[in-house]
């Protein structure tokens, strides 16, 4: 038995008042928003993920609803650090790791959420074979339309196209650690480049194929530009607290803008932290 399950249920947050907390933080129900979750923050939510994907999608229900749907575990074995693989496991594991698929692939340490999300009907997927994201609404096949592997959070990817929406950061019980989009920041500023791999389906074959991308979260400080952010920019900030945890609603352009900048900054300050070993 968990520590979770030995406790008592006395936060209990449901439906309705999800739903009006999120109107309350200022949601239209044209925005395009990427959601995060942690849904243990709420205390107990009943019906738990069907429940907050039902009404993200009732409130957003003429916009975008994306999350994250990263298959960080297909990569290359060579560069595991945690654990790491030998030299013997790391042949063994890319001869036998399955190509991504957009349809079967699970989503991995990101949730449950997202992982209910992507299995739904309606949810389009991204088509990067490490760095993917799922989307329903009005836009759903446009962002998640995938030209090149190369840089995956950069300027084809769906979060630059969530920029261009002038679309929202929602997290629910989450903080900046995980804000994926600040990884658009990263991959736009020029930083030096290095080859990955991952495993596709290529010619009715598996293929490793090698695709470019930068150092993301070198410094892990995402809670730190978070902070800063808000600092600078309080007007782009909706933040309520719901039973024990807090819900944040973050405007994506000043915020990426405001990281590109911090990111040039520390960059110029610490350029050996940007190159893969």
């Amino acid at each position: 038995m968990s520590a979770w399950q030995k406790q008592p249920i006395t936060a209990v947050v449901t439906a309705q008042e999800l739903q009006d907390q999120l109107l309350a933080l200022g949601l239209r129900e044209t925005d395009s928003c990427l959601v995060h979750t942690s849904l243990s923050q709420f205390g107990y939510i009943p019906g738990g993920e069907q429940t907050v994907v039902s009404v993200l999608k009732r409130v957003l229900r003429q916009g975008n609803l994306v999350m994250p749907a990263q298959t960080a575990d297909y990569s290359d074995p060579s560069y595991w650090e945690a654990p790491a693989a030998s030299p013997a496991a790391v042949q063994r594991i890319r001869a036998s790791m399955p190509p991504f698929d957009r349809r079967l692939s699970p989503t991995h340490f990101i949730g449950k959420t997202p992982e209910y999300f992507r299995t739904l009907p309606g949810t389009v997927r991204s088509g990067h074979p490490l760095y993917s994201l799922c989307a329903w609404g009005q836009n759903s096949v446009e962002l998640c339309e995938t030209t090149t592997y190369d840089l995956p959070f950069g300027p084809a990817s769906p979060l630059q196209k969530l920029y261009a929406l002038d679309g929202k950061v929602v997290m629910l019980g989450t903080d900046y650690a995980s804000c994926t989009v600040l990884h658009l920041a990263e991959s736009t500023i020029n930083r030096p480049q290095f080859t990955e791999e991952a495993p596709v389906w290529q010619n009715d074959r598996p293929v490793w194929v090698p695709f470019k991308n930068v150092a993301l979260e070198p410094y892990d400080d995402f809670n730190a530009l978070g902070a800063r952010f808000e600092q600078a920019h309080p007007q782009a900030v909706q933040r309520i607290t719901v039973a024990p945890g807090t819900i944040t609603v973050v405007a994506i352009r000043p915020l990426v803008d405001f990281a590109r900048d911090y990111y040039r900054q520390k960059d110029r300050r610490h350029p050996a932290r940007l190159r893969r070993e």
